[in-house]
Protein backbone atom coordinates (compact mmCIF):
# COMPACT_ATOMS: atom_id res chain seq x y z
CA UNK A 1 0.00 0.00 0.00
CA UNK A 2 1.43 3.37 -0.95
CA UNK A 3 1.71 6.17 1.62
CA UNK A 4 -1.08 8.03 -0.19
CA UNK A 5 -3.38 5.00 -0.12
CA UNK A 6 -2.64 4.47 3.59
CA UNK A 7 -3.36 8.15 4.30
CA UNK A 8 -6.70 7.92 2.49
CA UNK A 9 -7.57 4.71 4.34
CA UNK A 10 -6.85 6.30 7.73
CA UNK A 11 -8.97 9.33 6.84
CA UNK A 12 -11.86 7.08 5.76
CA UNK A 13 -11.66 5.09 8.99
CA UNK A 14 -11.98 8.24 11.11
CA UNK A 15 -14.42 10.07 8.84
CA UNK A 16 -17.49 9.27 10.95
CA UNK A 17 -16.37 11.80 13.55
CA UNK A 18 -16.17 14.72 11.10
CA UNK A 19 -13.98 15.88 8.25
CA UNK A 20 -11.54 18.08 10.19
CA UNK A 21 -11.40 15.82 13.22
CA UNK A 22 -10.69 12.72 11.12
CA UNK A 23 -7.55 14.34 9.70
CA UNK A 24 -6.37 15.24 13.19
CA UNK A 25 -7.06 11.71 14.44
CA UNK A 26 -5.18 10.17 11.52
CA UNK A 27 -2.18 12.43 12.20
CA UNK A 28 -2.28 11.48 15.88
CA UNK A 29 -2.33 7.80 14.91
CA UNK A 30 0.72 8.20 12.67
CA UNK A 31 2.58 10.19 15.33
CA UNK A 32 1.83 7.42 17.83
CA UNK A 33 3.31 4.86 15.44
CA UNK A 34 6.40 7.00 14.81
CA UNK A 35 6.91 7.62 18.54
CA UNK A 36 6.12 4.07 19.63
CA UNK A 37 8.47 1.28 20.42
CA UNK A 38 7.39 -0.64 17.31
CA UNK A 39 10.99 -1.05 16.13
CA UNK A 40 11.66 -3.38 19.05
CA UNK A 41 8.51 -5.43 18.56
CA UNK A 42 8.50 -6.03 14.80
CA UNK A 43 8.32 -9.59 13.59
CA UNK A 44 7.47 -10.38 9.98
CA UNK A 45 7.89 -6.75 8.86
CA UNK A 46 11.56 -6.89 9.79
CA UNK A 47 12.10 -9.26 6.92
CA UNK A 48 10.59 -6.88 4.37
CA UNK A 49 11.71 -3.44 5.54
CA UNK A 50 14.43 -1.87 7.62
CA UNK A 51 13.34 0.32 10.51
CA UNK A 52 14.52 3.37 8.59
CA UNK A 53 12.33 2.39 5.63
CA UNK A 54 9.35 2.03 7.96
CA UNK A 55 9.98 5.45 9.47
CA UNK A 56 10.19 6.92 5.98
CA UNK A 57 6.94 5.18 5.00
CA UNK A 58 5.04 6.61 7.99
CA UNK A 59 6.53 10.07 7.42
CA UNK A 60 5.23 9.90 3.84
CA UNK A 61 1.81 8.78 5.12
CA UNK A 62 1.80 11.81 7.42
CA UNK A 63 2.63 14.15 4.52
CA UNK A 64 -0.18 12.64 2.44
CA UNK A 65 -2.66 13.13 5.29
CA UNK A 66 -1.61 16.75 5.61
CA UNK A 67 -2.26 17.25 1.87
CA UNK A 68 -5.85 16.00 2.18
Amino acid sequence: MTPKEKAEELIRRFYSIGAIECKQCALIAVDEILNSNYKNTLTDLCYKFTCNELDNYWEEVKKEIEKL
